[in-house]
C-alpha cells in the first residue's frame, strides 16, 4: 500500500462518515478535527518505503501511487507542507466547533484538506491546479451564507480557481509539449503569460482577490479563516514549485521584478483598504493582502533565505488567522455579521485574541508576525528604500486599523475575565500564547521554513543557474 493512497482514502472515509454526523456537530467535528491531526502526523512521520512494525504486523508504505497516468508521491520534498495543510486544517476545524461554525464545514474541509494534500503530491506539479480547484469547489460549500440568501463569496471562489485551473492546465501543456524544464530556457511568451496569469489567481493577487473579500463579509469567520489559510498555502507552495522545477523563472529578473511588483502592490492597497474598513471580516481579509504580499517580496529577492522567511510566514499567517477568528467570531452578535452592540458584556479572552491576532497579521512588534518582515527588510538588503517604507508603513497602518476597531468594540461595554466554553477559552489563549513565544522566539519559524525549503532541490541546491 502506498502513503498518499492510505492519506486519501482514510480521509475520505472521514469525511463521509463527518457528512452523516453532521447533526451530532461534536462528533463531526471532533471526528474531523481528530482525523486531519492524525493524517498530518502521518504525512510528516511515517516511514515510507521500509518496513515497520504497528502492533505487532509489518507494514510497508510506498512513496507514490499512480491513478490515470499520474503519480501522487509522498516525499521528503512535500511531507512538510502536507502535514502542514492537515495539522492546520484541525486546529481551525477545533475553532469551527468552538465558535458554532456551519455543520457543513466538518465534511466540506476534510474534502478541501484532500483536495489540497493531493495538489502537493501530484507529480507532474503543473496539474496541481485541477485539485486546487476542486478544493475550491468544496470550500464554496463552507462559504454559503448561514442564513440561506444569495452571496458572492462561493460564486467568485468557483469562477477564480475555475480560470486559475484552466490557464494553468493550457500553460502547462505548452511547456511540456516544448520541452521545458530544469534547463534555462525560456517557454514561448503566451505559455509564460498564461502560468503568470494562474499564479496571480492561486496567491490572491489583486484584482483576484474579490472571493476574499465577499468570504469575510459573508461567511463564518472561522469558515472564512480556514479557505483563505489553505487556499494560499497551496498558492504559495505552488509558486516555489514552479520556481524550483523551472530555471528559466529563477534567472529571469523581469519574474523576480514582477514578483516584487505584485507584493508591495499588494500592501499598499490592502493597507490603503484596511484604513477605510471598519467591519472586522473584510478588515482581516485586507490585512491577510498586506501579509501575503510580504512574503511575495521575500521569494522576490531570489535568495534561499527569502524562500525560508516566506515559508516560515506561513506558520504565523495560519496562527494569526485562527485566532483573530475565532476572537472575532465570538464577539459576534446574530448570524449576519455584524458586530454586537449595547450593553452585553464582552470576554476578555475573545476581545485579546480579536485584537492580538490582528496585531500579528500586521507585523507588529512582539508578534510572530514581526520576525517575518524584519526577515524580509533583511534579505532584500538596504539599498531597498522603497520595500522599507512599504514595510514599515504597513505594519502601522494595520495595526491602526485594528487598534481603531477595537476600541469601537470596547467603548461602552463590559469585558468579563471568562467566557463560555472551555474549549473556546483554551484555543484562545493558546493561540495568544504562541503568537507571544514565536514573536519572542521567531527561530521555530525559521527553522520549520528551512526545513520546507530543504525539499526544493532546485532552490536549495543552489537557485540561480
Amino acid at each position: 500500500m502506498s502513503g498518499p493512497l492510505l492519506i486519501l482514502v482514510a480521509g475520505g472515509i472521514v469525511a463521509g462518515a463527518a457528512f452523516l454526523l453532521r447533526a451530532r456537530p461534536r462528533l463531526s467535528f471532533g471526528l474531523a478535527a481528530g482525523a486531519g491531526a492524525l493524517l498530518g502526523a502521518i504525512a510528516i512521520g511515517i516511514v515510507l518505503g521500509a518496513p515497520f512494525q504497528v502492533l505487532g504486523i509489518g507494514v510497508k508504505l510506498e512513496e507514490g501511487w499512480t491513478v490515470l497516468g499520474r503519480s501522487l508521491v509522498l516525499g521528503e520534498h512535500n511531507r512538510l507542507p502536507v502535514g502542514f495543510i492537515f495539522l492546520a486544517g484541525s486546529v481551525l476545524l477545533l475553532s469551527g466547533l468552538a465558535s458554532g461554525a456551519s455543520r457543513r464545514m466538518p465534511a466540506a474541509g476534510m474534502g478541501v484538506m484532500l483536495a489540497l494534500a493531493a495538489a502537493l503530491m501530484i507529480q507532474p506539479f503543473v496539474f496541481s491546479p485541477a485539485l486546487i480547484a476542486s478544493a475550491a469547489i468544496a470550500a464554496s460549500v463552507i462559504l454559503v451564507r448561514a442564513d440561506g440568501l444569495g452571496g458572492r463569496a462561493a460564486a467568485r471562489i468557483l469562477i477564480s480557481y475555475s480560470l486559475a485551473m484552466m490557464v494553468m492546465l493550457l500553460a502547462g501543456w505548452m511547456i511540456e509539449i516544448g520541452g521545458v524544464g530544469a534547463i534555462a530556457t525560456a517557454p514561448t511568451r503566451p505559455a509564460s503569460i498564461l502560468l503568470g496569469l494562474g499564479l496571480a489567481i492561486v496567491i490572491v493577487a489583486p484584482p483576484f482577490h474579490t472571493w476574499l473579500t465577499a468570504a469575510a463579509e459573508e461567511a463564518h469567520p472561522v469558515a472564512f479563516g480556514f479557505t483563505a489559510i489553505l487556499l494560499q498555502t497551496a498558492g504559495l507552495v505552488l509558486l516555489l514549485q514552479s520556481l524550483d522545477a523551472f530555471a528559466w523563472m529563477r534567472a529571469d529578473p523581469v519574474v523576480m521584478e514582477l514578483l516584487r511588483a505584485a507584493g508591495l502592490l499588494m500592501m499598499v492597497l490592502g493597507s490603503i483598504w484596511c484604513l477605510a474598513e471598519r467591519r472586522a471580516g473584510r478588515l482581516v481579509a485586507y490585512a491577510l493582502l498586506v501579509d501575503f504580499g510580504v512574503s511575495l517580496l521575500a521569494v522576490a529577492s531570489g535568495t534561499l533565505e527569502g524562500y525560508a522567511v516566506a515559508l516560515a510566514m506561513m506558520v504565523e499567517r495560519g496562527l494569526a488567522v485562527m485566532v483573530v477568528a475565532l476572537g472575532i467570531a465570538t464577539l459576534l452578535d446574530g448570524s449576519d455579521g455584524a458586530e454586537a452592540s449595547g450593553p452585553r458584556p464582552i470576554s476578555q479572552a475573545s476581545f485579546a485574541a480579536a485584537v492580538i491576532g490582528g496585531l500579528c497579521l500586521a507585523g507588529f512588534p512582539l508578534t510572530a508576525g514581526f520576525a517575518g518582515r524584519w526577515s524580509t527588510l533583511a534579505v532584500l538588503g538596504e539599498g531597498d528604500v522603497l520595500a522599507a517604507v512599504a514595510t514599515a508603513g504597513t505594519i502601522g497602518i494595520v495595526a491602526y486599523a485594528f487598534g481603531r476597531w477595537g476600541r469601537g468594540v470596547i467603548v461602552g461595554r463590559r469585558v468579563q475575565p471568562a467566557g463560555s466554553g472551555v474549549l473556546r477559552r483554551v484555543l484562545l489563549w493558546s493561540g495568544i500564547g504562541a503568537i507571544i513565544v514565536l514573536g519572542l522566539a521567531p527561530s521555530i519559524l525559521f527553522a520549520w521554513g528551512g526545513a520546507v525549503l530543504a525539499g526544493f532541490g532546485g532552490l536549495s541546491l543552489g537557485g540561480i543557474p
